[in-house]
């Protein structure tokens, strides 16, 4: 019961709201190592209630901050605890979390979000009379700090969530830059769905002797996962066969790049007037919409990317197809761990081609299990790949033909 962890009237109340009676696992392991002040790295997996570890206890802290310091704790813009994510979405989803949580706080507890995408000014403006809690992108907080926008002088929490997606290249020289101005009196927590060995000097830098909780990874039980192998020229007739023919309700389809997004999103809605897409090169308002629609069952499948899904939760999703592989094998987590959320069953299928196999080994090796290898009829993989259709083949000579005419302008420039 979360009634032994003694949160104030007003969270009880928003954890009432929201239908909870018990916490998880991660929940009920991680929230009182928190409210005593200890750092703590947390690795459980997605959709075990990781948010929720941090917020309760995060807000509970802040509400005895103002006992002891008084509301205006600090004019202009100061903030109290920090919440560093790697995208827009997870930015405004743990936002909203954080404001429903704090709901009954009185007075209101500010909580503001700023992330890319969005004019700068505006979010300068709005900072100006500070935030309590403040959910951003590593490269905004950046932005923020060289026009003086935010000050860390009175900040007392660091979180850093999604870690091992903080660590890859995209976002590590940001983190680094922001982890520099951090007041060196604080408490630190870092969560992350795996823990890679690229994680460890981010939990040198941040942590001072933490907890280290690490729950057991239930996927296996909670999430069917398949392999299906399929001719490359048949991938797609494979993947509309198989929406066609299976009864769920919503899908989640990951492809690897934002133009194999946008191809097979063009692809699929001429035959689906369900579908939308996402990924970074569409403008904000595009993306809120396109994962509105998906959440309020206006659109039954989504074709998105691994960067615009961080921070997606969708209530019991039923599946997600890997209609291209990860390029890293720890992004394949972070995608099953879509469905099978919250104690719900679900299932994740990978249609995967020839020149995928080898990739999908690796991916194998790091998840520690090997998966069987499934045909669908009408659509079963030959034992060797296929030739290359002969408009791949011209296109490849048309690239090559380009390059050597490219290559005799620059001797002759030379």
């Amino acid at each position: 019961m979360f009634t032994k962890f003694q949160l104030a009237t007003a969270l009880t109340k928003a954890i009432e709201e929201k239908g909870f009676t018990k916490p998880t696992d991660v929940q009920a392991k991680t929230i009182p190592e928190i409210l005593e002040g200890k750092d703590v790295l947390v690795g459980a997996e997605t959709g075990s209630g990781k948010t929720i570890a941090y917020l309760l206890p995060l807000l509970q802290k802040l509400i005895l901050q103002r006992a002891k310091s008084g509301v205006n704790w600090g004019k202009g813009n100061h903030v109290r605890a920090l919440i560093l994510v790697p995208t827009r979405e997870l930015a405004q989803q743990v936002r909203d979390e954080t404001l429903f949580f704090a709901q009954r706080i009185y007075p209101k507890m500010t909580c503001k979000a700023v992330y890319g995408g969005v004019d700068l000014e505006s979010q300068i403006r709005n900072l100006a009379t500070g935030s309590e809690v403040l959910v951003a992108t590593p490269a905004r907080v950046m932005r923020m700090l060289e026009n003086k926008a935010i000050k860390f002088d009175k900040l007392r929490t660091v979180i850093v969530d999604e870690a091992d997606r903080m660590v890859s290249k995209s976002f590590k020289e940001e983190l680094e830059r922001v982890l520099e101005e951090l007041p060196p009196e604080r408490q630190s927590l870092l969560f992350t769905a795996t823990l890679p060995d690229s994680i460890r000097w981010l939990v040198r830098e941040l942590l001072d002797a933490p907890v280290i909780i690490n729950i057991d990874d239930t996927t296996e039980e909670r999430i069917e996962e398949r392999v299906v192998t399929v001719n490359r020229g048949k991938k797609l007739a494979l993947l509309q066969h198989l929406l066609e023919t299976e009864d769920w309700k919503q899908v989640l389809v990951f492809a690897t790049s934002k133009k194999s997004c946008s191809k097979l999103y063009r692809e699929l809605s001429e035959e689906h007037d369900d579908v939308a897409v996402l990924h970074s090169n569409l403008p904000q308002k595009v993306r809120s919409e396109a994962i509105e629609k998906f959440k309020e069952g206006k659109a039954r499948v989504l074709i998105c990317t691994d960067v615009a899904a961080r921070g997606l939760d969708v209530e019991a999703l039923p599946c997600v197809i890997n209609y291209e592989l990860p390029r890293e094998p720890n992004d394949y987590t972070h995608r099953i761990g879509r469905t099978g959320r919250a104690g719900n069953a679900g299932m994740a299928i990978s249609l995967i081609a020839h020149h995928e196999y080898a990739h999908f080994d690796v991916i194998e090796k790091r998840i520690g299990m090997r998966l069987e290898r499934e045909r669908v009829e009408g659509f079963e993989a030959a034992a060797k790949a296929p030739s290359a259709p002969n408009s791949a083949k011209k296109d490849k000579k048309k690239k090559t033909k380009r390059n050597k005419v490219s290559k005799k302008k620059k001797s002759k420039k030379a």
